[in-house]
């Protein structure tokens, strides 16, 4: 159905850590898995510097924020108005 998903997690955060979320992201079965499997990981950038990096195949995404803990928005604010404002308004987080 092409739903759009975002699934996003810090890179400092021990309770679910950015690796494991990664990790099912790239083995989750869609139609789109072998392409998503394979893309390359992209540098977010906001406000000309790096904020993390992005995996995005069709309505797919992986985000990691980076210097982030469980609570994204508290620890990056910033950054985190500028991940929603970019999946409300459909615009890609790779550089």
């Amino acid at each position: 159905k092409k739903v759009p998903v975002l699934v996003y997690a810090g890179d400092a955060d021990f309770i679910c850590n950015w690796m494991g979320n990664k990790a099912w992201t790239i083995d989750l079965q869609w139609y789109d898995k072998a392409r998503f499997a394979s893309a390359e990981d992209k540098p977010w950038m906001v406000d000309g510097k790096e904020a993390g990096e992005a995996r995005e195949v069709g309505p797919f995404t992986f985000l990691r924020v980076y210097r982030a803990g469980h609570m994204v928005p508290y620890d990056q604010p910033a950054n985190s108005l500028d991940m929603f404002n970019r999946w409300l308004n459909n615009k890609s987080y790779a550089v």
